[in-house]
């Protein structure tokens, strides 16, 4: 068992929230957020060094709308600086995933805490905004970029392209 497994137990343990675990040093909890209850898979590669965090929605993605949604799942995706969501094609499940380099086999239970958060956080971000693609049929888009109007404030909005760089660079040149 690696430290950063033990982390993982101990924190869990000291918080009484209930999990079960598998022999690949693996838990598995459901924890609330603010939008459902999210089934969260912690686990530690000691082989790869690494430790991932995923948080499973609590819907499975119906078949006709999963190319709407992996457009959705795309445009989440561009410019997160933590973590990923993932859709499998096959089956509709959609999640969150996020990974932390181990080092020395430890990862600290503050990061363990954080990462879990963040899956979570994600999650009750951007679930509406897919749950809006399925059933309101409203554009991937738009339903996007209404959540993250929502979350962003105006000084972490990005340029929308290179040539907004370049606009920018003659204005000063000027």
């Amino acid at each position: 068992m690696t430290a950063a497994y033990e982390e993982l137990i101990h924190l869990l343990d000291e918080r009484e929230i209930g999990y079960s675990t598998s022999e690949d040093q693996a838990i598995r909890t459901d924890l609330r957020g603010e939008v459902a209850v999210y089934r969260i898979v912690a686990r530690v590669e000691a082989e790869a060094e690494l430790f991932q965090v995923f948080g499973y929605s609590p819907l499975r993605i119906p078949e006709g709308c999963r190319l709407a949604i992996a457009e959705a799942v795309t445009r989440a995706n561009y410019g997160l600086r933590i973590g990923k969501f993932e859709l499998d094609l096959d089956d509709g499940e959609l999640r969150f995933q996020a990974a932390q380099i181990l080092v020395y086999e430890s990862v600290g239970e503050e990061v363990i805490d954080r990462m879990i958060g963040t899956a979570i956080s994600m999650l009750d971000m951007y679930l509406p905004s897919f749950l809006s693609v399925i059933y309101a049929n409203e554009l991937p888009q738009d339903a996007i970029r209404r959540v993250e109007a929502v979350y962003r404030g105006p000084s972490e909005t990005e340029p929308e392209s290179e040539d907004e760089f370049e606009d920018e660079d003659q204005q000063a040149d000027e």
